[in-house]
């Protein structure tokens, strides 16, 4: 029976059609795509805020601990979902944890982030920590963000400071008055009171001697100095000849850190003062000198008369 060229036609356009329908790949539609990778991700710190302790010989490490919660609208056999969170903490060193893994009957993780504070960091500075994350289902092309949660890292004061001064001992004559410059230098990461005693003052007010503060408070910035003079008028004692040193004993305390409780320095610093030199009360070289002179020309004229 012949077939006629309409009809060929029509049979290899069916065959065609049937060829290129066994060669299309399914394509799910958006919304079984959605199903399949739906996700419900939040984040939840135990805390959301920590101090640091950055004084010299402390580390400044500060964890963060929290959990995740995770829930998945549709979780066929074999499927997981993998958050990935990711910390920044005002440019600190963060460290954070590897993927959570999320399967079927799970859906909170427990995770822990550290930040690193630099040492002597000023405690007027304040960080935010800001943690936030991403999710994605494996198998699967579902993923998306996970909104952000913050925290703050304050910085604990510490106190330290030093004592210097550029001539911690002079000689002097007995009698003399004489002063010390002290530099008190605030080392410590925020502003500090310091008090400055004499230790033995009492001692030395027996003894005869004057010592005098010229302040015995100071107020002192971050970083900063002050300076306090220290005047002295030595005793005036009967000896032929001195010589012999004298200490001032100072205590320096931050009365700030003692005020709360907060552990402080405690600097002893002394001075020293060696007087050295004649010794008699009223003895004035030159008047003595002229007696000396008058008492010769007094003996010259009484000789010349006899």
């Amino acid at each position: 029976m012949k077939i006629s060229q309409r009809g060929a036609r029509a049979a290899i356009f069916i065959v065609l059609l049937f060829v290129l329908g066994s060669l299309i790949v399914y394509i799910p539609k958006d919304n079984e795509v959605d199903a399949v990778a739906g996700a419900v991700v939040s984040i939840r710190l135990t805390s959301n805020k920590q101090t640091a302790l950055v004084a010299p010989g402390q580390e400044g490490i500060v964890t963060f601990t929290g959990k995740v919660d995770a829930q998945m609208t549709y979780e066929p056999r074999g499927q997981q979902l993998l958050v990935y969170l990711t910390a920044d903490a005002s440019g600190w060193a963060v460290t954070t944890p590897p993927a959570l893994i999320f399967t079927r009957g799970i859906t909170t993780r427990d995770f822990a982030i550290t930040v690193q504070v630099p040492p002597e960091t000023s405690h007027m500075i304040q960080g935010t920590l800001t943690i936030s994350g991403r999710w994605r289902v494996v198998p699967g092309i579902g993923g998306s963000s996970v909104d952000p949660v913050t925290a703050i890292i304050y910085i604990a004061q510490y106190y330290q400071f030093s004592v210097g001064c550029e001539k911690p001992y002079q000689q002097v004559s007995p009698g003399s008055s004489l002063g010390f410059k002290l530099r008190l230098i605030n080392e410590g990461n925020a502003a500090d009171k310091l008090r400055v005693d004499i230790l033995n003052l009492a001692d030395l007010a027996e003894g005869g001697w004057t010592v005098q503060l010229s302040q015995d408070k100071f107020q002192v910035p971050e970083k900063q100095e002050r300076v306090l003079t220290v005047s002295i008028t030595t005793p005036v004692e009967w000896n032929a000849w001195k010589n012999d040193v004298t200490t001032i004993r100072l205590r320096v305390i931050s009365s700030q850190a003692e005020s709360t409780g907060a552990i402080s320095d405690i600097s002893e610093y002394s001075l020293y003062i060696r007087q050295r030199g004649v010794s008699i009360p009223g003895f004035e070289p030159t008047f003595a000198i002229m007696a000396l002179a008058g008492l010769a020309a007094v003996i010259y004229q009484h000789r010349k008369r006899g």
